[in-house]
């Protein structure tokens, strides 16, 4: 999907006297470092970013992306989110009249967030134009990357071994690694977010060094690891579909070992750290102990097809109440919704408590 024709871009024009190129690239390299920081960081972040585009295309005169069909398609999304934000103010403050004295409600939240979402358009397009104007800017943000991700890698083995992180940071879970995210559990998704991307990188980077593609498949087989070591199992899960896929359809000349022998590695390393750690033992052990559990729940097929109703078949499940609270919702405002990040305060009315559904008083909880 090509965004912006990048071959009509003045490169000498381009680095002399439109911007900075060492600045790009560290406002890109940082982008891991952001996602750490927190929200301010990020949105930071990806702001300056939109405005020092903006401001290249401008002294560059390259506005050609504004006439790209795909930006046609993205700015009548957010036009969409605008107009449904304003529309649904008005139904959503008359709907919360009634739970006004329960909870805070923030006035003109949704409008404010669906006006803000056009600067990841604005990224998108940034994003092309600048990693794809240059190799060697493309290189050298990846390569910043490949550091800081590497120094995750290391922190979430030492946090696993000694239980705090590098920075003295423990974990607000026993049974889970926050990393350098201190009261977050999300690092497992962080490093599944640009492990098999730098890995790619690293792959054909070294392809023609026989020595040098020891590096990435270190990195490849430690993220896996590291990614289990987390103890989020849906990420997990997403690594070892990607690592089949990766696997399938890479050739074996970008490993310094064949792919049957990187596979085995991977297999041997999860038990091992599973029985060498009590910990991780007994998470494993917790979680299959759920599962089971859940199966004997809701016993065996049959009697889950013969149930009457869907109550009957999902009441049990705790993320059902959500469920069932968002399609009622859909159901009376099916057009324009409710607005933007409503349904946490929505959610607290009392027309939408449910006895036929278990958890139907944790229906405006998170987790």
């Amino acid at each position: 999907m090509t965004l912006i024709n990048t071959n009509k871009v003045n490169l000498n024009n381009f680095k002399k006297e439109s911007y900075n190129e060492k600045f790009i690239i560290f406002l890109f390299s940082f982008l891991p470092i952001s996602l750490i920081l927190g929200n301010s960081a990020i949105n930071s972040n990806i702001l300056i970013i939109d405005l020092f585009f903006l401001l290249t295309c401008y002294r560059q005169k390259q506005w050609s992306w504004i006439r790209n069909k795909y930006f046609y398609f993205f700015i009548s999304i957010w036009v969409y989110l605008v107009i449904n934000s304003i529309i649904s103010e008005n139904v959503t403050e008359s709907l919360f009249d009634p739970i006004r004295k329960e909870i805070v409600y923030p006035k003109n939240d949704s409008i404010m967030r669906s006006v803000g979402f056009i600067r990841f358009i604005i990224y998108l397009f940034a994003v092309q134009y600048f990693f794809f104007s240059s190799k060697k800017i493309f290189n050298r943000i990846f390569l910043c990357w490949s550091i800081i991700i590497f120094v995750v890698l290391i922190d979430v083995v030492f946090e696993h071994i000694f239980g705090f992180n590098l920075l003295g940071w423990e974990s607000p879970s026993s049974l889970r690694i926050a990393s350098f995210f201190e009261d977050e559990l999300v690092v497992g998704g962080f490093i599944l977010g640009f492990s098999f991307l730098i890995s790619g990188f690293l792959f054909k980077l070294t392809k023609n060094d026989t020595v040098k593609k020891i590096l990435p498949s270190i990195f490849f087989c430690l993220s896996i690891i590291c990614i289990y070591l987390s103890g989020e199992r849906s990420n997990f899960i997403k690594a070892i579909i990607i690592v089949s896929i990766i696997l399938l359809l890479i050739n074996d000349a970008y490993f310094y070992i064949k792919k049957k022998y990187i596979f085995l590695f991977i297999i041997i390393g999860l038990i091992l750290v599973t029985l060498i750690s009590e910990d991780t033992y007994n998470i494993q052990i917790k979680s299959y102990k759920k599962i089971i559990r859940s199966a004997q729940h809701t016993h065996i097929l049959d009697d889950f097809l013969s149930a009457p109703t869907y109550y009957e078949k999902f009441g049990h499940l705790r993320h059902f109440a959500h469920y069932e609270v968002a399609w009622q919702i859909i159901k009376e405002y099916p057009i324009f919704g409710i607005g933007n990040s409503k349904f946490r305060f929505i959610c607290h009315d009392k027309k939408y408590y449910n006895s036929k559904i278990y958890f139907t008083n944790e229906r405006c909880k998170i987790s």
